[in-house]
């Protein structure tokens, strides 16, 4: 391990690139309207699982990551979970069943649970504050740029069919390889590894959170294909592009999280919150490609935010030694808001007139505008010992 250098720009790469397959489940989203055509007797609910079942496996597997990677090492885990993920997620390619689909991505789910809580975990062994903070900014804009990526080269695959667009699950193996080759097995601190781990209420709470943030993003990803290929009547290629700009402008927040933070500070949090409703507003306003296109990027800022900002409140909130698993409960949180959005825009749905697939945003809006005011207030009348903990344990560079 000494003769890698985790500061250098190689093996910070190589840490990051784990990333970049964490959030491909939502990445084959803009094939789904052709994929519907050819199962003309299968629900839109049911197809949109195509881009979100693979969470559920994911939560389950998640809880298992730990367990796992103390038996045979946090490397050989990560391993598993990359040839998981890239032997299942090119299944469809060659498959006509919707039920062998839907099985093959919660493999995919089993894969991408295996190291999801992981790359989070090598940024905490390998790197200390500030350093640390920054890299795990730096991971979740990593995340927006491999689905940004997965996006445009889905929306060229899609034009081919819509099996063609599984084959992105090839980069698996490169990035693996590249992970193998550069990052040694991570030293475990004495007495660490042994600790029983336990959550609190903070932890809880932040995990609710971060379920409804990830539906709602979630729900612009899935939502947007059928908005453009439905109401707009455009193709799936056009969707595809939106999608890459929604996740391009994630990762230029991600990038800039810690002087945002700088300037914001624990309003970091409802000013994320605040962005996505305003997106979803747009997304509902204004019924052509630019409006949709212009919603999607306001909606982009806000996940890197609100992500970043929980996962770094961690090392404050969790009890003592719990940072692990106070991490992979915060995922299961983000995990099943991924998994329940299909649900969750029909439940959205719902509570308006609108009969447009884009109705589900004006609910999300008004959602959206009570949990910024009730954060708000929070943050004004009680949260003033946590920040401080938070600001003096997280001192950004300017």
């Amino acid at each position: 391990m000494s003769e890698k250098n985790p500061h250098s720009k190689v093996f910070i790469l190589a840490i990051l690139s784990v990333s970049i397959m964490i959030t491909t489940g939502t990445a084959v989203s803009s094939a789904l309207p052709e994929m519907a055509k050819s199962f003309p007797n299968i629900s839109v609910e049911q197809i949109d699982m195509i881009a979100t079942i693979q969470q559920f496996s994911v939560m389950v597997t998640l809880l298992l990551s730990g367990i796992i990677s103390k038996k045979i090492g946090i490397k050989k885990t990560i391993t598993i979970g990359l040839i998981l993920t890239g032997v299942a997620g090119v299944f469809p390619f060659f498959s006509h069943s919707f039920v062998l689909i839907l099985i093959s991505r919660l493999i995919v789910g089993c894969g991408i649970g295996l190291f999801n809580s992981l790359a989070i975990t090598i940024i905490d062994l390998f790197y200390e504050d500030p350093t640390r903070s920054q890299m795990l900014g730096f991971r979740s804009a990593t995340e927006q740029i491999g689905v940004s990526i997965l996006n445009i080269i889905v929306g060229a695959l899609v034009l081919i069919n819509w099996h063609a667009s599984f084959l992105i699950y090839l980069l698996a193996f490169p990035l693996l390889a590249f992970f193998l080759k550069v990052v040694p097995e991570p030293s475990i601190p004495a007495g660490r590894s042994d600790k029983k781990q336990k959550i609190n209420f903070p932890v809880i709470i932040m995990a609710i959170l971060m379920t409804l943030m990830v539906a709602c993003s979630t729900s612009v990803i899935i939502q947007i294909p059928n908005i453009i290929v439905t109401d707009l009547s455009k193709s799936s290629a056009v969707a595809s592009l939106i999608i890459s700009v929604n996740t391009l402008m994630g990762m230029v927040t991600g990038i800039f999280f810690g002087r945002i933070y700088g300037f914001a500070k624990k309003f970091v949090l409802p000013l994320g919150i605040i962005f996505m409703a305003f997106g979803a507003l747009v997304i509902v306003s204004y019924h052509n490609v630019l409006g949709v296109t212009l919603g999607a990027i306001i909606c982009g800022i806000s996940y890197p935010l609100i992500g970043s900002y929980i996962f770094s409140l961690v090392s404050v909130i969790a009890p003592e030694g719990s940072e692990t698993l106070a991490n992979s409960t915060i995922l299961i949180g983000a995990n099943l808001g991924s998994f329940a959005t299909p649900f969750f825009l029909s439940g959205l749905g719902k509570l308006n007139s609108l009969s447009t697939k884009s109705g589900p945003f004006l609910s999300m809006f008004w959602l959206l505008i009570v949990l910024t005011i009730i954060v708000f207030v929070y943050q004004i009348f009680f949260q003033r010992k946590t920040s401080k903990k938070w600001s003096a344990k997280h001192d950004y560079q300017q």
